[in-house]
C-alpha cells in the first residue's frame, strides 16, 4: 500500500486522480474555448477584409464606368465637328482635283 508521501513521489503530483482528471478536462474546456474563440475571430476578421474588398472593387468598377461614359460623351462630342471636317477636306480636295483636271485639258 502507497502512503500519500509515496504517491506524491510515484505521480509526481498529489491529490486524488478524479481531481486530477477533472482539472485536466477543464484546462481542456478553456483551451478548446480559446481556439474557438481565435478562430471565430479569423473568421469575422477574414469576413471584414472580404467585404471591404468587395466594396473597393465595387468603387472601382463605379470609377471606371464613369471614366468610360466621360470618354464616349467626349468622342460623341467631337464626331459631329470631326465628320463636318472630313466632309469639308473630301470636298476641297474634289475642287482642287477638278481644278487641275481643267487645267490639264
Amino acid at each position: 500500500m502507497h502512503t500519500e508521501g509515496e504517491f506524491a513521489h510515484e505521480g509526481g503530483q498529489s491529490g486524488d486522480p478524479l481531481q486530477v482528471a477533472e482539472a485536466a478536462d477543464r484546462a481542456g474546456a478553456i483551451v478548446t474555448e480559446h481556439i474557438r474563440s481565435i478562430i471565430q475571430q479569423a473568421e469575422s476578421g477574414a469576413a471584414e477584409i472580404r467585404e471591404s474588398a468587395e466594396r473597393d472593387a465595387a468603387a472601382i468598377r463605379q470609377r471606371a464606368a464613369d471614366s468610360a461614359s466621360r470618354l464616349l460623351e467626349r468622342i460623341n462630342a467631337i464626331d459631329g465637328p470631326l465628320s463636318e471636317l472630313v466632309a469639308e477636306l473630301q470636298r476641297e480636295a474634289e475642287r482642287l482635283a477638278a481644278g487641275f483636271e481643267r487645267e490639264e485639258t
